[in-house]
């Protein structure tokens, strides 16, 4: 299955369609979202999915709620992703059907220094049907209902990471709402972008990669809603 060119036609679009800007109190500046991506890309490098969700959703990600807790203030955005295309090559004609809803969150950026102290990222099967109500574990399919992943980051210097992996613990996605539709084609394939809210929450236990010589744990709880995107694929390839 060629899913290189489906990831690069997608990212042609995001750039394509994205609407960044304007003045809006949840807007990620540029220096913050290059600091989470970075986490991000470096923690994670070996993980088979990750490189198809960068490409897919992180170029449209440019508004996240600010969750108050205390002193502390969390930025969190929720996303769905709904794949439904065939996939030609020269002897069979294979159908790539995927749907996930995940939750990034982030606190601690530094302006000076480039950095962030902590980023969640955790991910689930499903998207369509709420709720969602996936446990958390070492490794999911997005195929297959109830299961998730997640990775807790902490930046412990300019490019120096610590990355925990998910063995216990739940997200849960229990009301989406979303504006209008977005429908942009390239070329056999067509690719619809709606921003809205959603509510839920999530939390994990995970232990340190690769020794789990320590475990951490942490939750959020999005049940007032935060900033979401959700991108639906469709068509061939």
């Amino acid at each position: 299955m060629n899913k290189s060119a489906l990831c690069c036609a997608a990212l042609a679009l995001a750039l394509a369609c994205s609407d960044a800007g304007g003045v809006d109190p949840d807007a990620i500046d540029g220096q913050e979202k290059a600091a989470v991506q970075a986490a991000l890309n470096t923690a994670l490098a070996s993980d088979s999915l990750y490189p198809y969700l960068a490409l897919l959703v992180f170029p449209y990600i440019d508004r996240a709620s600010q969750v108050v807790t205390g002193a502390d203030t969390t930025r969190v955005v929720a996303v769905q992703l709904d794949i439904d295309v065939l996939v030609i090559d020269t002897t069979d004609t294979v159908p790539l059907v995927a749907q996930m809803s995940g939750v990034l969150a982030w606190n601690g950026f530094d302006a000076t220094t480039q950095t962030v102290d902590t980023v969640v990222f955790l991910i689930g099967a499903g998207a369509n049907t709420l709720p969602v109500n996936d446990s958390l574990r070492e490794r999911f399919s997005p195929d297959t209902a109830g299961t998730g992943t997640g990775f807790v980051i902490h930046q412990t210097g300019p490019a120096a990471y610590a990355v925990w992996l998910a063995r216990a613990g739940a997200l849960h996605v229990t009301t989406a709402s979303y504006g209008g539709i977005r429908n942009q084609a390239f070329g056999t394939l067509t690719l619809g972008v709606a921003r809205g809210t959603v509510t839920g929450d999530a939390h994990v236990t995970a232990k340190l990669v690769p020794d789990s010589s320590t475990t951490v744990m942490t939750g959020q709880d999005f049940s007032g809603g935060v900033r979401a995107l959700k991108m639906r694929i469709t068509g061939k390839q």
